[in-house]
């Protein structure tokens, strides 16, 4: 299991590299089977991905396709 804040690098990483929306089965293939963070863990660093974002010079918003 990944430890929440190298999951939230992770994902912050991917979501930078990403040239469209990812949803959440998306960010979770990024992990191996063994080390797949559960769904609240990936929505609660999400949550502070957003929250972080608040102070810099982008926004992290939730659309329809990711």
């Amino acid at each position: 299991m990944v430890e929440f804040a190298q999951l939230k690098r992770i994902v912050e990483a991917a979501l930078l590299a990403s040239s469209a929306p990812l949803s959440l089965p998306q960010l979770l293939t990024l992990f191996g089977e063994n080390e797949q963070p559960k769904h609240e863990d990936l929505a609660h660093a999400l949550d502070e991905l957003m929250r972080d974002c608040q102070d810099r010079g982008i926004e992290l918003k939730e659309v329809a396709s990711g």
